[in-house]
């Protein structure tokens, strides 16, 4: 599934490259968040990033109208593409002149060429947007094994289907392309040498099942839209102090997404989302004071529960959200991918801060067992999202410098408690 003061007195002065991530002793740079959801199946290549909105700028590229992106800004960026994601077997200029109109419709999103010898090409699978619009797309190969341009195997991941009496436990990979107008992006090609079946050999990509879902992109328009509404962080049970005592022993929580992410975060309904890992059934209390405004936990839907990297599920979620209890500012909020049937609340019910209200599960689209929290100004389906902050937690100093001592705002890359960022996992939860 916000926008932002860029210089306001609440403002962090640290950006998303400067947190260090404990876990690798590295910059959280985009790299580095590729690599990480990397290993587990998802593989990430933002070729139209570079359009993406900037703060305070109201006439990036193609932001609303992608038809101004020119031919030589789209060779700009198919060489940056070439360069930030070498696991590519290609990307090139979709030129419609070249092609018949009727062919141009026939161009299917997703597009397959099988390997021919004879020209020792090795066959490709290319996400094809020859429309004049940025588009997001998430292709899951399953049960076979995907080459790099140097014939390497990709890392792959999981899906797993979880029915009334059985559980059935998928190998795919998944990739995830944002990919502007008029350009063809060639992912990956079939491993030589594979079986399927009862031995039967792997051929064609007519053998493989291929899902996606493809959609034109929907940016944010305000990206520095902040509420003033101070969350409680979700992991700590209020005791009705905002005190904590110096030998309070409290877990720290890894920060694997949050604005703009490049897993899910594109979108205007979940730019300034935040995602945090977290063990399957960790204790999730209401992060406001307010009233519960729908329950979804049974399962997302379909009769059956899933899990994993495979982009059909994409909407088969579990969810609580929250209406805050606030006169002066409408502000909803979304805690997503929870345990199925762990809500302790109901539509109706009223929550104060530091309640328990479910448990963190990893249903739906969910490469790791993460719990998934949204901001909005209103309740509508096509709302965006908007910036907010946690309340920072007195008694123990916080270790991130740059923010104000009364609330921060979690960054990709770092651990944090309800104090703030903290430099070392281990230390944090020990």
């Amino acid at each position: 599934m916000a926008k932002r003061k860029s210089k306001s007195k609440r403002g962090s002065k640290k950006s998303q490259s400067q947190v260090f991530t404990a876990a690798t002793c590295q910059v959280w740079t985009p790299q580095v968040e590729r690599e990480y959801y990397k290993r587990l199946g998802c593989h990430i290549a933002t070729v139209a990033r570079p359009l993406s909105p900037r703060k305070n700028s109201k006439d990036t590229w193609g932001r609303n109208d992608p038809t101004r992106i020119t031919c030589s800004q789209l060779d700009e960026l198919h060489r940056a593409a070439q360069r930030d994601y070498p696991w590519l077997i290609g990307v090139e200029l979709f030129d419609p002149s070249d092609y018949f109109p009727e062919d141009i419709a026939a161009i299917p999103d997703v597009a397959m060429s099988d390997a021919c010898e004879e020209e020792e090409d090795p066959g490709c699978l290319t996400v094809a947007n020859t429309s004049n619009e940025t588009k997001i797309c998430f292709v899951t190969v399953f049960d076979v094994d995907v080459c790099d341009v140097n014939g390497q195997t990709l890392t792959g991941g999981t899906t797993v289907t979880i029915y009334s009496d059985s559980t059935a436990t998928r190998k795919c990979t998944t990739f995830i392309v944002l990919c502007p107008r008029h350009t063809f992006v060639h992912m990956c090609s079939l491993r030589p040498g594979q079986y399927l079946a009862s031995n039967v050999p792997l051929e064609s990509w007519a053998q493989v099942e291929i899902k996606s879902d493809v959609q034109p992109l929907s940016r944010h328009l305000e990206i520095d839209d902040e509420h003033p509404y101070l969350m409680h962080f979700p992991f700590v049970c209020d005791k009705g102090s905002d005190v904590m005592s110096p030998d309070e022993d409290e877990r720290a929580y890894f920060c694997s997404q949050s604005e703009h992410g490049q897993l899910t975060h594109y979108f205007a309904g979940n730019h300034h989302a935040i995602d945090f890992a977290c063990p399957m059934g960790t204790m999730l209390h209401s992060p406001v004071d307010g009233t519960v405004v729908q329950v979804n936990d049974t399962g997302g839907g379909e009769g059956h529960e899933v899990s994993g990297i495979a982009a059909t599920n994409m909407f088969q979620w579990n969810s609580i959200m929250l209406r805050v209890d606030d006169d002066q500012s409408p502000l909803f909020v979304e805690l997503v991918h929870i345990q199925t049937k762990s809500c302790v609340v109901k539509c109706g019910d009223k929550v104060r801060r530091g309640q328990l209200i479910c448990r963190s599960g990893s249903v739906g689209f969910s490469p790791e067992p993460h719990v998934h929290m949204a901001a909005y100004r209103s309740a509508e389906n096509a709302a965006a999202t908007v910036r907010f902050r946690f309340k920072r937690r007195a008694g123990r100093a916080s270790e991130e410098t740059g923010e104000s001592s009364r609330a921060f705002v979690a960054m990709a890359g770092g651990w944090y408690t309800s104090s703030g960022l903290v430099s070392e996992e281990t230390d944090a939860n020990k």
